[in-house]
Formats: structure tokens, C-alpha cells, sequence
């Protein structure tokens, strides 16, 4: 059931779930940033509509990436409203247009899940605007800066809103849910760790005071200041022991890989409702780890 939170007089965040967020900003000029699953996009147009809002008063849509969980709604909110722009990074964008690619690659990591997060819709071309590595979408009295941001996946983008001193940050700083310690987020195909860490210092040289997360809700960062390092430093902790299962146990498929990857992150054990995050994070670095040649391409 979807819930409305005023997080500031500009910053609403919508929850779709325990899991997703989208994130609007209200200026003379409307964004939404991030949009959930294709399913989630009834439940989207719900939340607006509980803050007076209807797609047409929606200027943008700014997608830190094209993954489902972040892209998925987007096209349904478009066809809404035709006036609608869609900002994405150049790499993503024509995968909005025509999402064939992308939705087999996302029925490959979901599975039996893929039925119920929805069929991605096209968006047509002159509604997706795409975006270099640094860019200022002009909302009025905001300007959102979009910097570049790879690691997590390489048409990635954290949006900046120096008004509030805070950062959208999509998937380049994993998960933080309440209650819950900071995750990695690792998927395939395009994760990069060396990229995730230099793009982690990028976002910390912001000094945001607040973190906007998608995986879930608002972080006060500030005053918190071993956070950058601590994550950069559980990429290397969890490349590396995957790397050293692969190395001691070369015919380990990837399921393998999980659970043995469980066994030695004991803590991790706690968390079974991340487990399908978790396996898709160690595939994506087990593509990493046979990219840069520390595993070999033939292992399983």
C-alpha cells in the first residue's frame, strides 16, 4: 500500500512498498525521481493524487537508471501525460524507448518473481531526454544537478539538490533500510568496483547533510562520517571473499557461490528478506571478478 510522507515544504517521498521509493520535488516545474516496477505505477499515480497532484501537473521523470526497480513505472506515467520528459543517462536512454533488451534481461534475473513487477512500456523518443556525465535540470527555484555515477550500472546518475543539501542516489550507495545495516548492491551485468568506489568519494565530495535512498527513504548522513568509507570498504570485503570462494571452489555455480558466501558473512543470515538482493550481488561480482580475469570466463 503505497504511503505519502512530506519530507520537506518541496521533498514528498513515496513508498511503494517495504522495499521502493519514488521521490518527488515540487517546484514551478514538478520531477519525480524514480518510478518502481511497472506494477507500481497505479500506486504512483495514487500518491499523487493524495498530494493534489495529477500526471499532467508532472513536468519530469529523472531516472537514476534503467533498472526495473527504478525505470519500471515510467513509461505508464508518460503515456499519462504526452507533455512529460524523461531524463536518463545517454547510455540508458534508447532502452526506454524500446525496453525488448532490457525486459528479457530482467525476466532472466527475476525469474518466477518477473510476473508480478509488470511489463515495461516503451516511452516515446521525443519524451526521453538524455543526459552526459555532469547536467542541471532547472525546476524553478531548484536546480538538480545530475553527475555520473557508475559502479552500480554504467548509465547510472545520483541527482544533487544543493537547496537541501540532498542527494537522490539511486543504487550508488547500496540500500539503507531502517533497521537494517548499509548494504552493497552488486547486480549484473555491469557492476565495477574500482567505478563503484571512485563514484561513493564523487557523492561524498557533495557533503549532502541528507541521503534520498530509493532502497529505502531518508538518511541523515550528516555527522556520519565513516559512512563513504565503510562502504567502500565492504565492496572490497565482499569482492574479495567471493573471489576466494570461486578460487577454492572452481565448479561452484552461482547459487553455490551464495550460499557459501552466506556461510562465511554470517550476519547476512539475518537479513532473508535482502536473500534475492544478496544472489543477484554475488552474480554481479562474479561477472566482475571473470571481466577483469581474477576467476576464469569457463567457470560455471
Amino acid at each position: 500500500m503505497m504511503s505519502v510522507e512530506e519530507v520537506d515544504d518541496r521533498i514528498t517521498l513515496f513508498t511503494f512498498d517495504p522495499h521502493k521509493t519514488s521521490w518527488l520535488i515540487r517546484d514551478h516545474h514538478n520531477i519525480l525521481i524514480d518510478s518502481g516496477y511497472p506494477s507500481d505505477a497505479p500506486e504512483l499515480l495514487a500518491g499523487l493524487e493524495k498530494v493534489s497532484l495529477r500526471p499532467r501537473d508532472i513536468d519530469f521523470i529523472a531516472l537514476t537508471h534503467i533498472h526495473v526497480d527504478h525505470a519500471g513505472g515510467a513509461g505508464y506515467i508518460a503515456r499519462e501525460n504526452p507533455d512529460l520528459k524523461v531524463f536518463v543517462h545517454e547510455k540508458g536512454a534508447k532502452h526506454l524507448v524500446d525496453p525488448g533488451k532490457l525486459v528479457e534481461s530482467v525476466k532472466r534475473a527475476y525469474g518466477n518473481r518477473y510476473p508480478s513487477i509488470g511489463n515495461m512500456v516503451g516511452i516515446s523518443k521525443r519524451q526521453v531526454v538524455a543526459l552526459g556525465s555532469e547536467a542541471v535540470i532547472d525546476l524553478g527555484d531548484t536546480r538538480l544537478e545530475a553527475y555520473y555515477t557508475p559502479g552500480h550500472a554504467k548509465h547510472h546518475l545520483v541527482f544533487f539538490d544543493k537547496a537541501s543539501e540532498s542527494v537522490f542516489s539511486g543504487d550508488a550507495l547500496g540500500s539503507q533500510y531502517k533497521g537494517f545495516p548499509n548494504f552493497v548492491l552488486s547486480p549484473p551485468p555491469d557492476y565495477d568496483r574500482e567505478l563503484a568506489k571512485q563514484s561513493i568519494d564523487l557523492i561524498s565530495a557533495m557533503h549532502p547533510k541528507r541521503i534520498c535512498f530509493t532502497h529505502l527513504g531518508p538518511y541523515p548522513v550528516d555527522g556520519h562520517h565513516d559512512f563513504y568509507d565503510a562502504l567502500k570498504k565492504k565492496h572490497d570485503l565482499w569482492s574479495e571473499c567471493v573471489w576466494e570462494i570461486a578460487r577454492e571452489n572452481p565448479e561452484a555455480n552461482p547459487e553455490k557461490v551464495f550460499e557459501l558466501f552466506l556461510e562465511k558473512n554470517k550476519e547476512l543470515e539475518n537479513y532473508p528478506t535482502q536473500y534475492f538482493s544478496f544472489r543477484l550481488s554475488v552474480k554481479g561480482i562474479l561477472i566482475y571478478l571473470k571481466r577483469i580475469g581474477k576467476i576464469a570466463d569457463h567457470q560455471p
